[in-house]
């Protein structure tokens, strides 16, 4: 599914400019970066706290569709600007992982 058409109607903000383009095969939620590094899968929407500059890198590394940071969190401005750099989406929900990865299974992801 397109990034674009799965984050319709989930309230996210979006937190910089990269491109919307993308496609989304699966969710991926953790929050310690070697695990996610050993886990997930490239085209992930990865659910996480996260905020610095260090996910952006695992990001990257991963091929992550996007990253949207839970619980109303907001990266800090290197991450911002580094995600802009490589064209990583991020987003901010106000939702805790758990009822946005409810989210996303009625949405068929």
């Amino acid at each position: 599914m397109k990034l674009e058409i799965c984050i319709q109607e989930l309230e996210f903000t979006f937190v910089n400019e990269a491109s919307l383009d993308k496609n989304v095969e699966n969710v991926y939620i953790g929050d310690l970066l070697s695990m996610v590094m050993r886990k997930a899968n490239e085209d992930s929407l990865w659910l996480t706290v996260q905020t610095h500059v260090n996910a952006i890198a695992v990001a990257e590394m991963l091929d992550f569709a996007a990253i949207v940071f839970v619980e109303g969190l907001w990266p800090d401005e290197d991450a911002i600007t580094k995600a802009n750099d490589l064209n990583i989406p991020l987003f901010v929900s106000q939702d805790d992982a758990y009822i946005l990865a409810k989210k996303l299974a009625q949405k068929g992801i």
